[in-house]
């Protein structure tokens, strides 16, 4: 497949997840199991510090993943959009504006993305670790700069796990995916 084609379908199946989750079909009301399932992996980890973020309305919500890591000690950094990129920021639910594309955002200083593990959001992944974002590369770059030893874990619903998702050179692949189903390792 070549870029060109890669892209097409990437946008069409964009397309399709995004009617999928505005209508809200079967499967997208597993309440707050995934992140039940984060908290356990991140525990059994011995994770101290991640990098997440705060879901839109139509994505898997972190809600409770945000508020069980606070609680138990887990530092969180979420990101915030400055230009093209993405810059980080210890996360606290006092302490977020609406940024440029209507997302809360952190309001405190920058930090390193120094973390041991990141979460992030996705339309869809497959078996081999691809993810398809919304397609701005925000998170592409932003990943690009860890240390390849920091696993990151992709969040999604269980119907948007795939065997093959249209992929490019750039995009840069994940370890996991969490779903209502469980954290699973992908090649």
């Amino acid at each position: 497949m070549t870029d060109s084609e890669a892209t097409q379908a990437k946008t069409a199946l964009r397309s399709k997840i995004r009617a999928a989750r505005k209508s809200k079909q079967e499967g997208h009301f597993c309440e707050d199991e995934h992140d039940e399932h984060l908290v356990m992996f991140l525990a059994d980890q011995n994770v101290r510090k991640i990098a997440a973020y705060i879901a839109l309305d139509d994505e898997p919500c972190t809600d409770l993943l945000l508020d069980v890591c606070e609680q138990v000690g887990i530092q969180v950094l979420v990101p915030r959009v400055v230009k093209d990129d993405l810059e980080w920021a210890i996360f606290n639910w006092d302490e977020l504006s609406e940024g440029e594309f209507g997302i809360l955002e952190p309001t405190g200083p920058a930090e390193p993305l120094q973390v041991d593990a990141v979460l992030v959001p996705a339309l869809a992944v497959d078996a081999a670790g691809n993810r398809l974002g919304k397609g701005r590369g925000f998170y592409d770059r932003a990943l690009a700069e860890l240390e390849s030893r920091v696993p990151i874990i992709a969040l999604v619903h269980d119907e948007e796990v795939f065997e093959e998702i249209p992929h490019e050179a750039h995009d840069l692949k994940v370890d996991y995916v969490a779903c209502c189903s469980g954290v699973h390792k992908l090649d």
